[in-house]
């Protein structure tokens, strides 16, 4: 175990999921910029403006993350950013269904280990989390009107 895992583990369960909510905040950000630029770069209409509402529901979302996060004195961490990927539609957008996917598999495992905590924080992260599926199923589906290897 290294030398951040051990002060990491050593810290009180709350501390310990406030640190990894303030990291799911900053990389929800992240989700909602991806999403924003994502739609800039997008030259098809319908799928143009399909992202353009996701990168703003996100952005709602980030925002709710951040409001959460700054009642209880932490703000959100920014995440270790890696240069974006891909040279079509496709492909910028399956990263950030990827990261979507992953965000919403760890919010739904804080979830579990909030409810002993702090059953009220539990509750507004459930709601966040019924959004982001929906968010998630529209991005799924934008997703998908742009694979390569779709059949019609």
């Amino acid at each position: 175990m290294g030398i951040l895992e051990k002060i990491h583990s050593a810290l009180s369960p709350r501390v310990r999921l406030l640190d990894q909510l303030a990291r799911s905040a900053g990389r929800f950000e992240t989700l909602a910029s991806n999403l924003k630029h994502d739609a800039e770069l997008c030259t098809y209409p319908n799928l143009k403006a399909g992202l353009e509402r996701l990168a703003a529901a996100e952005t709602r979302q980030a925002n709710i993350l951040r409001e959460l996060l700054l009642a209880r004195g932490v703000w959100p961490k920014t995440p270790d950013t890696s240069a974006r990927v891909g040279s079509s539609n496709w492909e910028r957008l399956n990263a950030s269904l990827a990261l979507q996917v992953h965000l919403l598999r760890d919010l739904n495992l804080e979830i579990a280990e909030w409810e002993r905590l702090d059953p009220a924080l539990a509750d507004r992260l459930r709601e966040f989390a019924a959004e982001e599926d929906r968010n998630l199923a529209e991005l799924r589906d934008l997703t998908l009107r742009c694979d390569p290897q779709a059949l019609d």
